[in-house]
């Protein structure tokens, strides 16, 4: 029977699977907290099974000088979001020592020093992380496929996936959501370098696009600028090269946009090169469910080998944007 010996201690299938029941509620935020980087610059909304739908609505309505006569027709356009997590699984057999050791490595079995750590919690707790890992480096990237069951990359539609569709106009409603006539589309002929990192960065912002009077409100608001990594390293060299280190902090961590204060750089390595997405923090969501026994943790005694246990788990998750309108959402792309 698969186990972890330590010492003259050892804990076997019965123990692992137990503590999985014990600490459910902790296990299930640690995909989460996993996404911690994320997170934090955006909405986290649990209780989502499947679907729910929220609704975007706009209108050209507009008051102006009075008339006994006046009757316009309602211009009320009402486009549904739908927030969908998406049902996913595990099952992998693993050997509990390999991973104890991978955590701990060889000495640490030796003294009285694990006499208090709970073990059995740190290795479910060390599985359930490198999963969460996963999860937020697709969460950009991700594109539904249900054929495939081995893919992260796979299992979920990632924010970027979700405005091409909305591009495309291949999402739920089938209309064409982000566009430039729209006012929430800017394309780039070329890719963000550090020769023009600054320049497009800004024109991006200050970008009217199709719609002055949306972009206006939208930069009204204190925003979130997400960007990849690279992007903004090529952000910081193009700074230096264009204004020399007199206007730029000797710290090298420079974290909104010149002449834009209400615009914060969020530079993720999940994040895709060449894109760049401007919205408020409240208008970006992580979905979770957490709230019902259909996210599970188990583990069991392998059906496959004798040595190793079977990990199980059961989740939901998903991304989603409560409004592409170019009030409160801007998306720059390369052209294809």
């Amino acid at each position: 029977m698969a186990s972890i010996k330590i010492g003259n201690v050892t804990y076997g299938a019965e123990e692992l699977s137990k503590t999985f029941q014990t600490y459910r509620k902790e296990f299930v935020i640690m995909p989460f907290l996993a996404m911690e980087q994320l997170a934090k610059h955006m909405n986290v909304r649990t209780g989502i099974r499947y679907r729910e739908t929220v609704s975007q609505m706009s209108t050209d309505a507009e008051i102006s000088n009075y008339s006994k006569t006046k009757h316009q027709d309602a211009d009320v356009k009402i486009d549904p979001r739908v927030f969908e997590t998406f049902f996913g699984n595990i099952v992998q057999g693993i050997d509990p020592n390999a991973i104890y050791q991978s955590i701990w490595g060889s000495n640490v079995t030796k003294g009285d020093g694990l006499k208090n750590v709970p073990i059995v919690v740190q290795v479910c707790g060390y599985l359930v992380k490198k999963i969460g890992e996963k999860m937020f480096m697709n969460s950009f990237t991700a594109k539904h496929d249900s054929t495939d069951t081995t893919s992260t990359s796979k299992w979920f539609n990632g924010f970027q996936t979700i405005l091409d569709n909305d591009v495309a106009g291949t999402n739920y409603t089938k209309k064409v959501l982000i566009s430039a006539d729209i006012g929430n589309l800017v394309e780039g002929a070329e890719s963000i370098t550090a020769d023009n990192a600054e320049d497009l960065i800004k024109d991006f912002y200050w970008n009217q696009v199709g719609n002055p009077a949306a972009a206006a409100k939208l930069r009204s608001q204190q925003l979130k600028l997400f960007m990849s990594d690279q992007a903004y390293h090529f952000y910081t060299e193009s700074y230096q090269t264009n204004h020399g280190s007199l206007p730029y902090n000797q710290a090298y961590d420079k974290k909104s946009l010149d002449g834009a204060s209400n615009v914060e750089f969020v530079p993720l390595p999940c994040v895709p090169d060449d894109f760049l997405l401007l919205t408020p923090k409240n208008n970006a969501y992580l979905l979770f469910n957490q709230k019902t026994d259909d996210d599970k943790f188990l583990v069991e005694k392998s059906l496959s080998n004798h040595y190793d246990v079977d990990f199980i788990m059961n989740y939901f998750f998903g991304t989603q944007f409560e409004s592409v309108s170019p009030e409160v959402l801007r998306y720059w792309k390369k052209k294809a």
